[in-house]
């Protein structure tokens, strides 16, 4: 798992805070330039893309905030979907 800060209005310093703040324990980039927005085509933060070991996108969750209990159900029903 990793997240993705795509705002612009964000600098290092304030992401490292949130990070610190809410104890995140898995990788964080900084979108500065939104190339990652224009490649994922982000039409509303936060937006939730859960990709699969094949890098294919395999569930788009718009809107939030996505709990760690909303997060484990849709991993769980995709790992279902699993040939």
């Amino acid at each position: 798992m990793f997240s993705v800060n795509a705002t612009s209005q964000d600098n290092l310093e304030d992401v490292q805070a949130f990070i610190a703040e809410y104890g995140l324990t898995f990788p964080v980039l900084l979108d500065i330039d939104g190339s990652v927005n224009r490649t994922y085509q982000i039409q509303a933060l936060p937006s939730s893309f859960f990709i699969d070991a094949e890098g294919e996108i395999r569930k788009v969750v718009i809107g939030g905030p996505l709990t760690e209990a909303m997060m484990r159900a849709e991993i769980a029903q995709l790992v279902e979907e699993l040939p």
